[in-house]
């Protein structure tokens, strides 16, 4: 009987600390969470709740060569360089308009490892002028080809990322498309990308 009454105790008191112990890990103070439209599905992007949670193995190892694995500038052009804050509210804006576009630039093996919702993989190495696919992309993109210029008038705004402030991959394919004529008030620079993403806990997929 007295054993009974002990175990009640102790897991009453577990209950108890698991409650106090739960927290509502935000993304602001008002903001809890966003849908994301990905592949006609809806992902709702949060902050991670387990306060446990380890940062993905591929962004871990600090000792990255340069090059290849070289530090970032903060601006790129004019380009605009945007945080967590303005990806998330690009990501919501993207479901009421069809002229954004999130664009991970990743080589394929890297956006395996998991990627932003919403997103989609063009990696870097299809955004060369002398591309095999360039023209298709661009006109994919919204882009008009007239001889051999290209008008961006039309063309969709795009938030580009790559692995972080060590990775070149997002700065080579913003080069690439401005070298192109793309304009820089079409495009923006998520400079943290994967690593900060998961450092903060939101949801990749």
């Amino acid at each position: 009987m007295k054993k009974d009454i002990v175990t009640t105790i102790l897991m009453t008191l577990v209950a108890v600390g698991t409650q106090i112990n739960a927290v509502d890990i935000k993304i602001t103070e008002e903001l809890s969470s966003i849908t994301a439209e990905d592949k006609g599905n809806n992902i709702v992007i949060k902050r991670i709740q387990n306060p446990n949670t380890k940062l993905n193995s591929a962004f871990m190892d600090t000792k990255k060569e340069c090059p290849p694995y070289c530090i970032q500038p903060m601006n790129i052009d004019k380009v605009k360089t945007v945080g967590e804050i303005e990806v998330l509210e690009f990501i919501k804006n993207m479901k009421d308009s069809d002229g954004l576009l999130l664009i991970d630039a990743r080589t394929r093996a890297w956006h395996k490892k998991g990627t932003i919702p919403s997103s989609i993989n063009l990696p870097f190495t299809m955004l060369k002028k002398d591309g095999k696919y360039i023209n298709k992309i661009l006109t994919l993109l919204g882009g008009i080809k007239s001889g051999n210029s290209w008008s961006f008038d039309n063309a969709q705004t795009l938030l580009i990322y790559s692995n972080g402030a060590w990775d070149e991959q997002a700065t080579l394919a913003i080069k690439n498309l401005l070298d192109m004529g793309y304009p820089t008030n079409k495009l923006r620079y998520y400079r943290g990308g994967m690593q900060m993403w998961n450092l903060v806990g939101l949801t990749i997929k």
